[in-house]
């Protein structure tokens, strides 16, 4: 099956039934009820001038910035910035620390020149233990600079928890994540959009593709692009457990880790709508074309077969240099002559995907027409609205995520935050 709009492409090597009309029905009525906050964020042109103005103002004394922020909070600006390296001016530089490591500090504190550097954290609870000892390691650090806290910012709830709090005391620059953005969801929100801003991404175009999408989705329901890739993906689960995402671009290896969050936390659940025990859920796996080909595709082709695959093309640059002649006498040479790395690596995605499709497995494809910044936003939007149509499709709730709240209850007992003694 194939179903195009405007610079996405999907088809599958297999059928599926659209999704019923009752669950594009729930969608809509858990969008009328506020629920679906990342489908009004195109929308949202005073955030999006709100969000330009900052990150203009910012510029305006740094040329670095380093992010703190953990999952939700990092995966979607990781998978911006990896898609757009070439817009970067050369001296602007967004870091993105996730992880509480002292090695990741000093070599941060150790390389980088405080007084051309701001730090922003992103948190939307205004306490996420991570995100909070990474911005503790660093905040002295940027204090004591030639801008002291005028280089800091803040991205959190716009009205309450601590960091929210410390805005509010200290006078930091802030923007607010809107309550109705879950973290996973809010990569086209100021949490991935002010720092893309920063990088010289054109987050315009972003919100652009992803309103369209929208739009599209709410035009034409079942048979729009995101419908029918959730439907596409929906009827997979119950037989193959693990989804791999497979882009065929580096450029997008970050995306598929975003993606494997978006998925694995919408959809592992172990209770319905309704309460009632239910287990669901599928394992998404991240992997790289083609080099992933000379790694796990052995297992994919005559392993378990609990697999189905989704392929990411992006188009071959026209204006890529062509590979050398001179080698005629040697044959595993001489066949590559003339053409691109690009044209090797968009055959080696079709083939691999036409192998999989010959044993059985069943594989799908997003082609990407074109590699900008509208199309960026239109393939993340659409993996959104998929995301939360499987969701209730499978009856259970794809916006929470209970099972991770045990493990930050037990960290704060062990670490003593008050309230969490134990």
């Amino acid at each position: 099956m194939n179903t195009e709009a405007s610079e996405l492409v999907f088809r599958t090597s297999y059928d599926y039934a659209p999704v019923p009309e009752k669950i594009i029905s729930t969608f809509n009525k858990w969008e009328e009820d506020g629920k679906l906050g990342f489908m009004s964020l195109p929308e949202d042109s005073e955030l999006l001038d709100e969000t330009l103005r900052l990150a203009d103002t910012i510029r305006g004394f740094v040329d670095r910035m380093i992010v703190c922020g953990i999952g939700g909070s990092s995966l979607g600006l990781r998978a911006l910035l990896s898609a757009f390296p070439g817009t970067f001016d050369e001296k602007i530089k967004v870091i993105v620390a996730d992880s509480p490591d002292s090695a990741l500090i000093d070599e941060i504190t150790g390389s980088m020149n405080p007084d051309r550097t701001s730090l922003t954290v992103i948190t939307k609870s205004g306490g996420t233990a991570e995100t909070m000892s990474i911005f503790l390691s660093l905040v002295r650090w940027i204090a004591e600079s030639a801008n002291g806290e005028k280089g800091i910012t803040a991205i959190t709830d716009p009205i309450k928890g601590d960091l929210r709090r410390l805005v509010r005391d200290r006078k930091w620059h802030s923007l607010p994540v809107p309550p109705s953005v879950g973290g996973r969801f809010s990569v086209l929100s100021p949490v991935g959009l002010f720092p893309a801003a920063f990088a010289g991404i054109d987050i315009k175009a972003l919100l652009w593709g992803a309103g369209a999408v929208a739009a599209d989705y709410r035009e034409r329901g079942s048979y729009s692009l995101a419908a029918e890739i959730a439907a596409g993906f929906l009827c997979n689960i119950s037989k193959y457990p693990i989804h791999t995402f497979f882009p065929y671009n580096d450029r997008l290896f970050d995306t598929a880790l975003w993606f494997s969050q978006l998925w694995a936390e919408s959809l592992g659940k172990k209770e319905n709508l309704s309460g009632d025990p239910i287990v669901t859920g599928q394992t998404p796996l991240a992997c790289r074309g083609p080099a992933d080909q000379h790694s796990l595709v052995q297992l994919f082709m005559e392993g378990p077969q609990d697999k189905t695959v989704t392929i990411l093309t992006t188009p071959k640059d026209s204006n890529a240099p062509k590979l050398p002649g001179g080698f005629e006498e040697y044959p595993s040479l001489s066949y590559l002559e003339g053409i691109t790395p690009d044209e090797l690596r968009t055959a080696e995605a079709g083939a691999t995907g036409k192998a999989l499709e010959e044993n059985g497995i069943p594989v799908s494809y997003i082609e990407m027409k074109k590699f900008d910044e509208r199309t960026i936003g239109e393939l993340l939007m659409s993996l959104e609205i998929a995301t939360v149509l499987t969701g209730l499709a499978l009856d259970i709730n794809p916006l929470d995520q209970p099972g991770v709240e045990r493990g930050k209850v037990l960290t704060y007992k062990a670490l003593n935050r008050p309230g969490y003694e134990a």
